[in-house]
């Protein structure tokens, strides 16, 4: 019974999504497609060869120097099997699609406000720490804690990248 549930409202929501852009043009903007999009890869690449951007990460030792930055780059391995099912490279493919919707949204946001109040921060922020923890950061720093940031740089092609680039540096975040 959940399940069809589930179905139905989904179904549902697609129809109205559907049904509002037809009744207002072809416009595809709007707060009902910002919540679509995460059904939806960053499809941008087709429009040019340009800057992507990456997510890097740093933390504080316990001596108090911090660690070099580190860059989030995913790379799929390949594997026949892969053509059929593939989870470990559809998550690595959302996150740096998460990572182009905040580039995006830092883009498209008024002067005044801070991107720490966007949804797509809060998760790379989740994101950037979840990295964090699968390279067993936590266990070599103790039990108390540890200081960390992540920043966003967009990087053209071909170029190695430097702070000039920066497009976002998270204040220093306590673990």
């Amino acid at each position: 019974m959940t399940h069809t549930l589930t179905l139905a409202l989904i179904a549902a929501y697609f129809a109205f999504v559907l049904g509002s852009l037809i009744l207002r043009g072809r416009e595809v903007s709007g707060p009902w497609w910002y919540l679509l999009r995460s059904f939806f890869p960053n499809w941008r690449f087709y429009h040019g060869f340009g800057s992507q951007p990456r997510l890097f990460t740093r933390l504080q030792t316990p001596d108090g120097e911090w660690t070099e930055w580190q860059m989030f780059m995913p790379r799929a391995k390949f594997a026949v099997a892969d053509l059929f099912h593939n989870p470990r490279n559809n998550l690595l493919l959302a996150n740096q699609n998460l990572v182009d919707h905040l580039a995006f949204d830092i883009q498209t946001l008024p002067d005044a406000e801070s991107a720490s109040k966007l949804v797509s921060y809060q998760m790379v922020m989740l994101l950037a720490r979840s990295l964090l923890q699968q390279q067993g950061v936590g266990a070599s720093l103790g039990p108390a804690g540890y200081r960390w940031q992540f920043k966003v740089l967009q990087v053209p092609p071909l170029q190695a990248p430097d702070d000039s680039m920066t497009i976002l540096v998270s204040p220093v975040l306590q673990a």
